[in-house]
């Protein structure tokens, strides 16, 4: 229980003072330990920090394969609309990890930035395929190729739809997200047409 309590007193400090102002002693604090008690749990900074950031990924994979099964069935528009439904709601309902994120993948930890990379390898691997599954059963006369830039269209479009999250306030969020499914309307029927 009180590693659980250790790394999200963690995640709350990195989002609210960035990597140089989640220190140790902070972070016992909150969970009101002396700072020497870390280091049962965890063999120094950098590897609680590790922990950290996996919980983050582990939670947002989480959210994004549960909104993937229950929309899975839907055609592909709404799919991908839903999906990024989902990275709002996510990132937004869980404003505290986001901003964590943002700390710690643009904080000097060793290897952070590999892991985060390695996650992201591994998370959009797992969207093309699943969306390359759905795809394929409602267009199976697509070419790999024009899956891929579907997919690829998909992943661009909700990366900005994230970077927004953390840049704007909830009325400016709503309106990137409004404009992200237009977009996605407006451009995927034509993308989904075979040459």
């Amino acid at each position: 229980m009180k590693k659980n309590e250790i790394i999200q007193a963690t995640i709350h400090n990195f989002a609210a003072h960035g990597y140089h102002g989640a220190t140790m002693s902070k972070i016992a604090k909150e969970v009101d330990i002396k700072p020497a008690s870390l280091y049962y749990f965890f063999k120094n900074k950098e590897d609680l920090f590790k922990e950290a950031i996996d919980l983050i990924l582990d939670n947002h994979f989480s959210s994004m394969r549960t909104s993937f099964l229950r929309h899975q069935n839907e055609n592909i528009i709404d799919l991908f609309s839903e999906l990024l439904r989902s990275i709002v709601s996510h990132h937004t309902g869980n404003i505290v990890e986001t901003r964590a994120y943002v700390a710690m993948i643009s904080s000097p930890i060793p290897n952070v930035k590999k892991e985060v990379s390695e996650y992201l390898t591994h998370y959009n691997n797992w969207l093309f395929e699943n969306l390359t599954g759905v795809i394929e059963r409602h267009h199976p006369d697509l070419t790999e190729h024009k899956i891929r830039e579907v997919i690829d269209y998909f992943i661009f479009i909700g990366n900005g739809l994230f970077w927004g999250i953390v840049i704007y306030e909830k009325e400016g969020i709503q309106q990137n997200l409004k404009q992200s499914i237009y977009s996605l309307e407006q451009c995927i029927p034509d993308m989904l047409r075979s040459d």
